[in-house]
């Protein structure tokens, strides 16, 4: 099993919020790497190309699988597609509570000022389906590992409890129809807290000690 893993963290992502995670697999004998950004402040293309030369930092010291949380998962599939002639790639991938299509809450709160200049463009970005369309999936083995435990987040707010969600991301825009040969993972964890959640890590950990998909 690849001795490092690179964690692309979500649009609001918080150092203290990946403690257990990064734990988890250090006491696995697995180094965490870590890549943050600023969405308020960086365009989609300076996150992306910024991202590019961290997988090629991560790939340089040796095998590795990554993981993209939230809207890291939307960056981390750019970012390998741009890398594919350079022969840059994870052993495997997960999707941690990652969006596969446009998101209704980002479609929704998309001309909120607020949500505006907390998420800057990779909001705007999640909530374009044309755009989230053209996102291809990794050339690796993937997996997605999403949440069934909506109280915790405002997606209930708008569209109420009749779709299965983690609280912002809807269960089909985790693990779209159209993407339905990808493995994939439910456990009982709201979006902001699935970073930590022990079914997660288990759920994680297993998909990359598995054999090749």
């Amino acid at each position: 099993m690849a001795s490092h893993i690179a964690f692309i963290d979500g649009v609001g992502g918080k150092r203290y919020m990946r403690g257990r995670l990064i734990r988890h697999f250090q006491g696995k004998g697995q180094q965490v790497h870590c890549f943050d950004y600023a969405p308020s402040r960086q365009s989609v293309d300076e996150i992306r190309a910024r991202l590019r030369d961290y997988l090629r930092q991560v790939a340089a010291q040796g095998e590795f699988h990554a993981i993209g949380y939230s809207f890291g998962g939307v960056l981390l599939r750019l970012a390998l597609a741009d890398l594919q002639t350079e022969g840059i790639r994870p052993v495997k991938v997960a999707l941690l509570a990652s969006p596969l299509t446009a998101m209704r809450l980002a479609m929704r709160l998309r001309h909120w000022r607020l949500y505006r200049w907390m998420s800057g463009e990779c909001g705007q970005f999640a909530a374009q389906q044309a755009l989230m369309a053209q996102v291809p999936l990794p050339g690796v083995p993937t997996a997605c590992v999403y949440g069934t435990w909506p109280w915790l987040g405002v997606f209930g707010c708008f569209f109420g409890q009749s779709l299965g969600n983690d609280g912002m991301v809807a269960v089909d825009e985790a693990r779209a129809p159209q993407h339905g040969h990808l493995p994939a993972f439910a456990v009982a964890a709201s979006h902001a807290f699935i970073p930590a959640n022990a079914q997660a890590l288990e759920a994680l950990h297993g998909w990359f000690q598995g054999p090749p998909a």
